[in-house]
């Protein structure tokens, strides 16, 4: 199983600590960048090819990478309009790493590794990570599912209408890799779609009538690094909740 890392934007809402840093590179909690928490993440679950979309700042990612090629087999894909697309175009640059099974996570998410050994059990060609609250806002990433599938992702879905939230990690295995990566093609043809979410290409997976599954996560199991606020949140909940040793147990090397 392959880890695709969605790390290329500028995080310009959150300057301007990321004025000169990349967003996954920001310390959360006992020293530790947002990058790591998601390594050591994954290598509790025994994933350790990764693959790092970079874009903004990417040198300095790569060097904050270099620690860790002894423990995973690690490769990055350049995306040299980072500056001028949104993440589709960026999902698309690593189309060449789908042909096997494997997760994409964005690169603004922490969890722990309870969230991907969950997500490791769905058999489904699409399977996507999602959690389930009491109220959802304008910014959330909203979902409509029923008992088994999901029937649209979407942040312009009303928060009344709502029933889950896509925290940003999915699975692609089976004929799931295919599925993707031919909708990826398909809507990078369009001049329009260079500035949509890659989230919009699951919503045409699931136009195409390709059922999309889901796994629930516990909201205290992962958190999105947007805005300063959450900065303040995620800092102050790994601090609190001892989430640093949730994610890692006894042990803060790999």
């Amino acid at each position: 199983m392959r880890a695709i890392i969605i790390a290329a934007g500028k995080g310009t809402r959150l300057y301007p600590l990321t004025k000169n840093t990349p967003k996954s590179l920001l310390e959360v909690g006992d020293g530790l960048s947002l990058l790591e928490t998601q390594l050591h993440s994954l290598a509790e679950n025994n994933i350790k090819d990764i693959t790092i979309i970079v874009g903004y700042r990417a040198e300095q990612i790569e060097a904050k990478l270099h620690k860790y090629r002894n423990k995973f087999n690690i490769s990055t894909v350049y995306n040299p309009f980072y500056d001028i697309s949104n993440n589709l175009i960026s999902v698309w640059m690593a189309r060449h790493f789908m042909h096997k099974d494997f997760i994409s996570i964005n690169g603004d998410d922490i969890f722990t590794p309870i969230v991907i050994e969950n997500l490791l059990k769905s058999k489904n060609n699409v399977t996507m990570v999602i959690d389930e609250k009491k109220n959802y806002d304008e910014d959330d990433m909203k979902v409509i599912h029923s008992e088994e599938l999901i029937h649209e992702v979407s942040k312009k879905i009303m928060p009344e209408k709502a029933n889950g939230e896509s925290i940003g990690i999915i699975k692609f295995s089976g004929h799931g890799p295919k599925i993707y990566r031919n909708i990826l093609e398909e809507m990078v043809r369009f001049p329009e779609n260079k500035d949509v979410f890659y989230l919009q290409a699951i919503q045409e997976i699931i136009h195409k009538g390709y059922p999309v599954h889901f796994s629930v996560c516990n909201e205290n199991d992962w958190g999105e690094l947007d805005f300063h606020p959450d900065l303040m949140l995620i800092r102050e909940y790994v601090s609190q909740t001892n989430l640093v040793d949730k994610i890692f147990g006894d042990k803060k090397e790999l």
